[in-house]
This record gives C-alpha cells, structure tokens and sequence, in this order.
C-alpha cells in the first residue's frame, strides 16, 4: 500500500511541477532606467515664493521639441505651483526663457503664479519632462544663507528680498558646470534668450535638373560638369531663402548622415537657379528638400532618377516642353533653363512610344506606336539599343504613323542589335538624339515570345503580333493531338474514341466494362436429354420421365395410387362409429419423413466433422491435456 502512495504522490507533484507556467519562476522586471533630459536650468531668479523668471537652455547639438515640458516650483510648507505645458522647437546651444511678464518684457513663455496667504519661500525650481517619457527631472536648489557679513547670500533687498542666480561655466570647457552663483544685476542688466524655431511647411523651390554621373576629368579640372550636382529653381515671385532647408539624397527610412545631406545657405532670386554640388549614386535613387533639422520633407520636391551607368555625362532634367522628366546630354550647371537640344527644327517625337519588343524569336523586331488621336510625323525619331551611340535607326523624313498607328521595325535590316537571352534596353529618341523619349528593359524572355504593351502594362506573351493589337497568352500553344489544362498549365494528350469490335451472334456488350459477354442459353447450349428423360425447368438438369398411367400396373381391388409417388397403397377399412371421425395423418408417411429428416441432419453433422476435424482434434487434446497432467 505504501508502495502505491508513494508512486501516487510522484505523480502529483509531477502534474504540479510541469502545469506551472514555464515564467512562474521568473523575476519582475525592474523600472526602466531613466536618463537626463536635452534641457537645463541656466539661469533663475525669485522673490519668497515668486518665481520671476527661469532660463532653460538645450544642450544638445540637435533641435528639441519642448512639447509637453513643465516649469514646477515647490515652496517652503508644503505647496507648490506648476506651469503649463510649454510648445515649440528649440535649436541646438539656444536659450528659452519662461518669465512672469510684469518683470521680463516679451519673455518665450509668460507665467502667472497663485499668491498664497503667507508669503513661503521658494525652495526649488523644477524643469519636468513630457508625461510618458524616460527622462529625469531636472532640478535646481537655491542655496540661501541668510547670515550677515561676506558669506551671506547676495540678494536685492525688499521684502521679501529679491535673488538672481546664473549657472557657472567651465573655463577650459566652456560648458556649463553643475554649480550656481548669486549676483545682483546692474541697471543694464537683461536676461537673455534666443527665438525659438519656426518651421516652414511649404516652398516654392523645386529640383529641375540631376547630373548624377559626372565625367571623368583631370584633377586641376574645375568645369562644373566635373562634379555631380542638383540643380533648383525659385518659381516664386520673391526671393526664398535656402538658409533653414538641407538637400537630402537616398531612400526612405535612411538617417541623414554627412554622406547623404547637404545644407544650404544664401537666396534664390525669383524666376532664378542655384546649383548645389554633392555626391550623388550612380544606379538611381532619390533626391528632395527638408527643413535643416529634418523635422518636415517637402514632398512636392521629391524627384527619383533611374540608373545613370549608361548615361555618364548626361543629366536627369526636367523638360517645360514636354511636362516630362528624361535624360538629356546638354546638362546646364548654371543659372538657366536645361538645354534638351543644340537648336534648330527638332522633332521631340512626343507621341512615340514602344509598343512590342521581339528579342528571343527568329525574326528579331521591335515595334512602336503613335498615341496621339491624329497623324503623327515620326521623321528623324531615333531607335537604339543598349545605349549604342554609335547604332541607331533613324525613320525616314515625311514618316507618317496614322492616329494610334503601330510600326515594326525588322532588326535584320538595320544596325541594331537585341540581346536574346539576357537582358537589353531599348531606347526611343527624338530626332538629334539628345532627349530619351521612352525607354524599356527585359530580361530572359522565353523562346517564341514578345514583351508586350498589353493594357497598360509591359508583359511576356506567347501571341506575337507585328504591326498588330498587343494580345497576351501566358502559354505557347499545344502539339497537335494534345489541349491546354488551364488549371495546370500543363498540355494534355485528347483521348480519342476507338471503333469496337462488333460482338458475336451469341454473345453481348457490357456497358460496364465495354466488354462483349455470351449470352446464356437454355437450349442450344444445353446437351439434349437421353430418350425417356425431361429437362427440369428449375435445375436445367434430365431426369426420368414418368410414364403414363396406361403403362402402371393396375392397383389391387383394396388398393389405390398414390398421387405423390405413382404406387400403390392399401385403402384402409373405414369402420362405422357412433360420433364424427377426423382424418388422422399417414403413419407410414409420417415416419419416413421423421427418417428423412435425421438421415439429413446426419449426414449435415457428418460433413460438418470432416471439414473441421482438424480443429475438431486440437480442441480434444486440449481438453484433455489438464486430465492427463493430472495423472
């Protein structure tokens, strides 16, 4: 019994141990740690429980929001006074001061305190952080003594009397120590405080032009074209100052780093440009302008330009003409409107676009489509390749696309080349060759297919249709014999239905199986009776016919037949008796049928021995087995 108990309480403290939740032993986390503030006491005065004015200074090179920050002061007794949350943008090394206005003129923040009965003295002064934050207070202790001679705290006598205490700075350093001195003001004396920041939310300047792959020049080379740079305009009717914005260049969610921020200074005239040199990627990226705090991004400045690796030399720019960005290779890095052209009667192949693209077929093509709703001149536009200056193909003067017309042009029959496996780009150009009309890349295109304007967007198609409406087919067509299973994708071979071999006379076709099967017959196929027989309709079998009743042998005169068997029988005598006799049954029959009955329930038991003497025999030894043992 023991035993058990013991393996019972096992079990239970087992269920207790593993049900318990795997953190139950863990240790509660202790308070996060806190951490000084950007902001300090500079500078306060007081006179008993008035508070007169507190300088706040940020000490970080970086602006601070002073959203939510308190001014709180505590008194002797037990009260206290805390002002409301102050606002605004704080520069870096800038001071604020929080003042009541009856002593400090047009102070950053005014203050009204409560006047209590009595007039307690102030004991400390408070700059307390947002509700929320992981900041410390930052709290600074008057230290009054009150004794006369030279060790008594400097003061301007009233009543209450009047103290200024300022923050000592660091000789060596110049920073602010963590002590304070005492001292009365002269008759000039002013506390001081800077503006706080103001943030502009809009601009009228934008990017025009981007030069992100300068040329490559000697190193006392001092052309602008030199240096990657990004180019501004004022579109404003007034001068815009630049000194509160930076330039920034990369993608979202980088942090501005020397590397990528430029910060800019001086005026933009109205109508006027302003070239900002800075390094630049070469693969593509984006440029826009900030505040120079990055406290807001003026979005409607933001520009992205492609990869530049083939286009060194040549400038991202905006065309007024056209109201589109595209390269051109007649960067301007100067105070003027980009150049897109050399001069003189330029098509700028404005309505020209690529339509088809057939790199990986035998018959290499590339067509293009007019997207105007009238004729369009497309004389002297330009088709290139994977940037080949030196290989274009120039359409022939008083070349005419009808409205929404396409044009295929056969690679084989000009200079052109179109990369079939790997990737390639092709180009359209107005007609001097300086300004990129369209352009578009692929990459390992299937055999038989096309890069196709389908809609709207650029896809690989399996229909391929020069000079024709763009028709998408995601798959190349089946062999013939075989169907497209659109759920797969896959082709599939199309059963056919083959002719069957008619059936025999005698035999018919199974409709589940097709097959043909022998019809049963209950004559031909039978083998006839022997003379004397009849075929029995229930079994099919022959058994002996029997005879009429002119062939039996006449019953004796006692003697009847019997219907059943065709024998003779004896009548029995029937004697008179005084009341009404039932006819009793047949001893004779009645006993053969009780005979016939066992000799079947025999020869059923007799069988059944003979087929389970087997089990019949193990099932003895087994029974007998424990009697021998016995023994």
């Amino acid at each position: 019994m023991q035993k058990y108990l013991g393996g019972l309480l096992v079990l239970v403290v087992a269920i207790i141990v593993y049900s318990s939740p795997a953190h139950a032993i863990d240790t509660i986390p202790s308070e996060p740690v806190k951490v000084d503030g950007p902001l300090l006491i500079t500078a306060y005065s007081f006179q008993g429980h008035n508070l007169r004015y507190v300088q706040i200074y940020n000490d970080l090179n970086e602006i601070t929001d002073l959203q939510g920050w308190r001014i709180g002061v505590r008194w002797t007794g037990g009260g206290s006074w805390l002002s409301e949350p102050l606002t605004g943008y704080l520069e870096p090394k800038k001071k604020a001061l929080v003042a009541d206005s009856l002593v400090v003129t047009l102070p950053t923040f005014s203050i009204t305190q409560p006047s209590p009965a009595s007039d307690p003295r102030l004991i400390d002064i408070r700059l307390i952080p947002p509700d929320g934050s992981l900041l410390n207070e930052h709290v600074v202790t008057p230290s009054i003594n009150d004794t006369t001679g030279t060790s008594r705290t400097p003061r301007v006598e009233s009543v209450p009397p009047v103290f200024y205490f300022s923050r000592n700075i660091s000789s060596s350093t110049g920073n602010y120590l963590t002590t304070f001195t005492a001292f009365v003001p002269g008759a000039n004396f002013s506390v001081e405080a800077d503006p706080l920041y103001t943030l502009i939310l809009d601009t009228d300047i934008r990017v025009t032009e981007i030069y992100p792959d300068a040329v490559s020049c000697a190193p006392n080379d001092t052309s602008a074209l030199c240096y990657d740079y990004v180019k501004l305009y004022n579109g404003a009717p007034v001068p815009i100052s630049l000194d509160d914005m930076r330039l920034r260049v990369g993608a979202a969610g980088q942090a501005s780093s020397s590397s990528n921020t430029t910060y800019l200074s001086g005026t933009i005239p109205s109508g006027s440009y302003v070239v900002v040199k800075l390094n630049l990627t070469d693969s593509g990226s984006w440029v826009w302008l900030e505040d120079k705090y990055g406290l807001h991004r003026y979005d409607q400045t933001i520009v992205g330009y492609p990869s530049a690796s083939s286009h060194e030399g040549w400038s991202w720019a905006y065309n007024n003409l056209i109201d589109t960005w595209q390269w051109t290779k007649y960067p301007t890095p100067y105070d003027a409107e980009t150049q897109f052209s050399l001069g003189g009667l330029v098509n700028e192949c404005t309505s020209l676009r690529l339509s088809e693209i057939a790199a990986n077929v035998d018959q290499q093509f590339i067509e293009v489509v007019n997207t105007s709703n009238t004729n369009y001149d497309v004389s002297g536009c330009q088709l290139q390749t994977n940037r080949s200056q030196t290989a274009s193909f120039v359409f022939p003067e008083n070349t005419m696309l009808p409205a929404n017309g396409y044009a295929t042009i056969d690679i084989a029959t000009t200079e052109l080349e179109l990369t079939k496996t790997t990737e390639g780009t092709v180009y359209v150009l107005n007609s001097d060759g300086t300004v990129e009309v369209d352009a578009r890349s692929y990459q390992d295109l299937d055999e038989n297919t096309s890069l196709s304007l389908v809609g709207g967007t650029w896809l690989q198609t399996f229909t391929i249709t020069p000079s024709e409406t763009n028709a998408y087919t995601e798959y190349p067509p089946c062999e013939t014999g075989y169907e497209r299973n659109f759920e797969t994708g896959r082709c599939n071979k199309i059963e056919v239905a083959t002719s069957l071999t008619p059936c025999l006379p005698t035999q018919y076709r199974s409709e589940e199986t097709n097959r043909c099967r022998n019809i049963v017959s209950t004559s031909t196929s039978l083998t006839p009776c022997k003379p004397g027989q009849t075929r029995n309709p229930l079994t099919n079998r022959c058994r002996s016919s029997i005879s009429a009743a002119s062939s039996l042998k006449p019953c004796a005169p006692n003697q009847e037949r019997n219907p059943l068997t065709n024998r003779c029988r004896t009548v029995p005598k029937l004697i008179k008796a005084d009341f009404p006799v039932e006819a009793v049954q047949d001893t004779a029959e009645a006993t053969l049928g009780w005979w016939a009955f066992g000799g079947v329930g025999l020869l059923a038991v007799g069988y059944a021995g003979w087929e389970w003497r087997h089990e019949v025999g193990q099932g003895m030894k087994r029974l007998f087995k424990p009697i021998a043992s016995a023994k």
